[in-house]
């Protein structure tokens, strides 16, 4: 059966590039569009300029208002993807695609493995809104790590996951959608694009099955 949601995006994507929704604090949206260059959220050096992801000591906030800092994720698996609360577009795809490769997982796989969604919007998306957001998707506590942080640690991370973002001229949010697996030292082993995912191949990577 054809997946509507991915058909359409695919379309979308192939015209315009990028795909978001407006991000209104008071109201959800649903959307999802192409879109000319948006302008950036900030400037950052090339991915390959950058420092591994997980050797980053930036402290980011969780949705239970504690620090955080991406070398925590060291020595597990990690599934990695960029979105915001408010979006109904290609967040819900590759937040869905998450949920299905956890799912997916053997047993053993799945409890050392980290799932971690950083918002793009920290403006938006406080503590509150993402602890209001795990609940309502039922992310688990001790497997999903929801996180928020600076316009310029949004950025730089952004960067190192290959992730376009920006708003366009009326406001709107635009993003691409990129679903990473770091190996549990840190390293990215596999980056898809979360519309297009390969969710076999993603369980096998972390399963230990090879890229």
């Amino acid at each position: 059966m054809i997946d509507c949601r991915r058909l359409l995006l695919y379309v979308v994507l192939a015209a315009g590039g990028l795909a978001g929704c407006a991000a209104p604090p008071s109201a959800r949206r649903a959307c999802c569009g192409g879109m000319a260059t948006p302008t950036p959220a900030a400037a950052v050096a090339e991915p390959a300029a950058l420092p591994p992801v997980v050797e980053s000591e930036a402290v980011w906030q969780t949705d239970a208002g504690r620090d955080f800092r991406l070398s925590e994720l060291r020595g597990h698996p990690v599934v990695i993807a960029m979105f915001y609360a408010s979006c109904e577009g290609v967040c819900v795809i590759t937040r869905d695609d998450m949920k299905a490769v956890e799912a997916s997982l053997p047993a053993a796989v799945r409890a050392r493995t980290v799932f971690v969604l950083v918002t793009l919007a920290p403006d938006l998306d406080t503590p509150k809104v993402l602890k209001e957001y795990r609940a309502e998707q039922g992310l688990a506590e001790g497997r999903w790590r929801l996180l928020r942080g600076s316009a310029a640690q949004t950025a730089t991370l952004a960067a190192q996951l290959g992730v376009r973002f920006g708003r366009d001229a009326s406001g709107l949010f635009r993003h691409s959608s990129e679903l990473a697996v770091l190996d549990e030292t840190g390293r990215l082993v596999l980056q898809q694009e979360g519309v297009q995912a390969d969710l076999a191949r993603t369980v096998s990577v972390l399963a230990g099955g090879g890229k």
